[in-house]
């Protein structure tokens, strides 16, 4: 869920001939609502249990990322000629069945870590390595079939009302997905995610109305672009998978920075989905709103957003001994919710940009969802580098805040980098 499902369903749907008419909204929408609840947790909340099961800390965490934004770009390269080779062979192999063999995939994978801690009786660490390693590619795989779906048989105006009606199903999805989890991280973090396994198998029973195939693409009529919004389109290209980059260099971090306010195993979650449910609002307000669009200012808007909130959430627990308690809780919270609002930001203008100027531009090999998956692998690298250059510091207290202070700063300073990048390419 992290592009543009036009461009990825061509780049990753099974070519044989595709349907004419379109799947059903409701069908597609309660699909993404359960799939997303558990890759949405699994993506976002994988860090909380582990810290919960395993007492994971920064370090781990970020390892644990790196492997996932690993996977991912394997995935993303893979995904669509292998799916692409093997209908070529079969005209049994359908879009709807492969969906099927991913879904019971995802099951079985999530099955994994809880019925290894009931054989052995303890927590097995290797078993959270293996669900980042395999549920990576495997939601690579999956979200393209489905936006195909979404996306097949409509253009224009109903494409895009569908579209914005996607992504506040699954952002919905992902953030409720961490209040619904929290009653469980404490007592049993490995049982959330046999019962997201559960929810993948449920989601089989929606795979009739879906139809064998995606409807057939429709292609806007010719109309003529601004040359703004093809400007801006190069910039949100650009700025889409830094916004990954910085996304995934906070995710790892919020578990133990959140602690270190006092906030509990079991508030934890609910308290970083709070730039989730920012990312909502913005999910739902921008569709409606369409002051923005052609603005050459936005990509300013929502870099700023973005990365000021990172900021603020990433130093906030290092202002806990100089601070009344409720002050810094509330600077990382109103952080977050800066930080899911620029993302909320640059994603819909990357999505609007890429429909109206850029569809058919895009390319078809996966490059794009890799270019995502650099931004998932580079964001742990950068946390990594980070707790690598305070390792020799022996002061907890002042390792802490310069760890916090060179994470914040250089993540800031690679996204200003890519936003420079950007404005001189357009």
């Amino acid at each position: 869920m992290s592009l543009q499902p036009a461009a990825r369903s061509q780049a990753s749907a099974p070519p044989p001939a595709l349907a004419p008419t379109q799947a059903p909204l409701w069908a597609v929408y309660a699909f993404t609502f359960l799939g997303a609840l558990g890759t949405g947790l699994v993506t976002n909340g994988v860090y909380f249990l582990a810290k919960s099961a395993l007492g994971y800390a920064e370090t781990a965490n970020y390892l644990l990322a790196l492997v996932f934004g690993v996977a991912y770009i394997a995935g993303a390269v893979t995904v669509g000629p292998a799916l692409r080779s093997v209908a070529r062979r079969s005209d049994r192999v359908t879009s709807r069945l492969v969906l099927a063999l991913l879904l019971i995939l995802l099951a079985g994978v999530c099955a994994v870590p809880i019925a290894a801690e009931r054989i052995t009786g303890a927590p097995q660490a290797w078993t959270l390595w293996l669900l980042a390693a395999v549920y990576a590619p495997l939601t690579g795989a999956l979200w393209p079939i489905v936006e195909a779906y979404l996306s097949g048989g409509r253009r224009g105006r109903e494409l895009r009302n569908a579209v914005g009606g996607f992504n506040i199903v699954w952002a919905g999805a992902v953030a409720a997905s961490l209040w619904l989890a929290a009653p469980l991280v404490e007592p049993q973090p490995l049982l959330v995610l046999a019962l997201l396994g559960l929810l993948h198998v449920l989601s089989l029973a929606l795979l009739p109305a879906l139809g064998r195939e995606p409807g057939r693409h429709l292609s806007d009529e010719p109309h003529e672009i601004n040359p703004i919004d093809r400007r801006l389109l190069r910039v949100f290209r650009i700025l889409l998978p830094a916004s990954y980059l910085v996304s995934s260099t906070l995710q790892p971090f919020l578990p133990s920075g959140l602690a270190k306010l006092g906030v509990s195993v079991t508030w934890a979650a609910p308290a970083a989905a709070t730039w989730m449910s920012a990312r909502l609002v913005v999910f739902a307000v921008m569709p409606r709103w369409h002051g923005w669009r052609h603005a050459p200012a936005l990509p300013a808007i929502g870099a700023s957003m973005l990365l000021a909130g990172f900021g603020l959430a990433v130093v906030a627990p290092s202002l806990g001994g100089t601070l009344p308690p409720p002050v810094p809780l509330t600077l990382m919270l109103a952080g977050l919710a800066a930080f899911g609002a620029g993302m909320a930001v640059i994603y819909c203008a990357a999505l609007y940009y890429a429909m109206e100027v850029g569809a058919a531009e895009v390319d078809a090999g996966g490059a794009h969802e890799a270019l995502i998956g650099v931004g998932y692998a580079a964001g742990p690298l950068a946390g990594l580098a980070c707790l690598a250059a305070t390792a020799p510091i022996k002061n907890h207290i002042s390792s802490a805040v310069i760890f916090e202070s060179l994470l914040a700063a250089g993540v800031t300073a690679a996204t200003l980098l890519a936003v420079f990048i950007a404005l001189r390419l357009a």
